[in-house]
């Protein structure tokens, strides 16, 4: 819980240093929010234009258990036009990440994974849109080795962003 907490507070302050800083391209970051399965209730930090790299932390609270998870991510935006930005609305995004997931069902016994997906971009305006993916869940590791069982799961996500 407290790994979870020092995240959160240093991905809030670099959005705050690069908020700031001019040297950066204001349109290059994203900021969102969403819901995703593996990754939760989560907040999202990208940065790029074509290919993007992020960071996603997820949380949530279910029967008294904190569940969460931690992952780093690049999407590639390859297809299509958007009426408000040049960046494509069709992606493909692979993320890898750490899982502690108590009460998911068959997620439960994973701690690493790859998720592969495919999704589009809504944009509403140059500023804001949402985001919508679908894949699979490829576990790379379990907590229990021995009863260690592969499955590929689906995943996907919706969420809601801010082009800082």
């Amino acid at each position: 819980m407290k790994s979870s907490i020092c995240w959160f507070r240093s991905i809030l302050l670099l959005i705050l240093i690069l908020s700031v800083n001019k040297v950066f391209s204001q349109s290059k970051f994203d900021l969102s929010g969403g819901l995703g399965m593996p990754e939760l209730i989560n907040a999202r930090l990208k940065y790029g234009q074509k290919i993007q790299i992020g960071l996603c932390v997820g949380i949530a609270t279910v029967f008294g258990n904190v569940d969460g998870s931690f992952a780093a991510e690049v999407k590639y935006n390859f297809l299509g036009k958007s009426k408000y930005v040049e960046q494509a609305p069709w992606y493909v995004l692979g993320g890898l990440g750490h899982y502690n997931l108590q009460n998911f069902g068959d997620y439960e016994q994973y701690k690493f994974a790859f998720y592969p997906r495919i999704g589009r971009t809504i944009n509403f305006s140059k500023k804001m849109g949402i985001t919508g993916d679908f894949g699979v869940f490829l576990p790379l590791s379990a907590y229990n080795y021995y009863t260690y069982d592969f499955k590929i799961l689906p995943s996907g996500g919706i969420s809601f962003f801010i082009r800082l």
